[in-house]
């Protein structure tokens, strides 16, 4: 429970008390610890939490393996006897477990204080307001699978923005989308209420010719039309987006 203060070989400073972090930071030779390292990576991609448990899971089961070699028992007849522990501790599991349900706020609440309470945040107020926040962000984009059998809920839905300045108790959660970007002019409004969004996959400028193209010009009138055809165009696409009446344009390309 203990902070580590790891330094690696560039000298590069980490301050964790995270199981994973500190074995993902240590460089591991020896080709058991290596695997050790695989179940912390495993069990933090899988659950995100419970790590320290699950190294030191194993760290004991593989002590007892040895005692068990060192009796000249063979290595696959071990491995059948793990294997049928897993089954009976997993048989037992299934005996005890609690079933969940989405509308139990409290209890998600606990369940995800013990899974946070290990990481630097973990106590006093800020603690109530990011659990607050984690449980109805889950419950927002949870969806119940077919069948009724439980609830799908992808990550991918919940996405973090962190931003610098303030404290951890000013942190929000927007049931949308934030998009940190700029507006292309200062003149634009910065607030739109009931906006009608116009999503484009196109650039909002000038398309330039495929090949390297010159232009020779001899009088004023033939670059004053040239310019006007480049308003023109420039218009046209302007007319298209007000005719279907949208208030808020987001291009993924450029915009002029």
């Amino acid at each position: 429970g203990m902070d580590k203060m790891l330094v690696d070989s560039f000298g590069d400073v980490t301050v964790t008390n995270d199981g994973v972090t500190i074995v993902k930071e240590m460089e591991v030779n020896h080709p058991a610890a290596k695997l050790l390292v695989e179940v912390a990576k495993a069990q933090d991609a899988e659950v995100g939490d419970g790590t320290t448990t699950a190294v030191v899971l194993a760290g004991a089961l593989l002590e007892k393996a040895e005692a068990l070699l060192d009796q000249n028992i063979h290595p696959t007849v071990i491995m059948d006897g793990f294997s049928l522990a897993m089954h009976k501790a997993l048989e037992i599991l299934d005996s005890i477990a609690v079933e969940v349900k989405p509308e139990d706020t409290e209890l998600l609440k606990k369940l995800v204080k013990t899974s946070i309470s290990s990481k630097y945040i973990g106590s006093g107020e800020t603690l109530e307001k990011l659990t607050d926040l984690i449980v109805e962000a889950a419950k927002l984009v949870a969806e119940p699978k077919p069948q009724g059998k439980g609830y799908e809920l992808r990550l991918d839905n919940i996405k973090i923005e962190k931003k610098k300045g303030e404290s951890l108790n000013d942190s929000m959660l927007i049931k949308g989308i934030v998009l940190d970007k700029e507006v292309v002019h200062p003149g634009m409004p910065k607030r739109v209420e009931n906006a009608k969004i116009a999503l484009l996959d196109a650039p909002l400028e000038i398309k330039k010719p495929e090949i390297s193209a010159k232009i020779n010009i001899t009088s004023p009138e033939q670059m004053k039309s040239f310019l006007d055809e480049e308003t023109k165009l420039l218009k046209e696409m302007v007319d298209k987006i007000a005719e279907v009446g949208a208030n808020v344009v987001i291009a993924q390309k450029g915009i002029d």
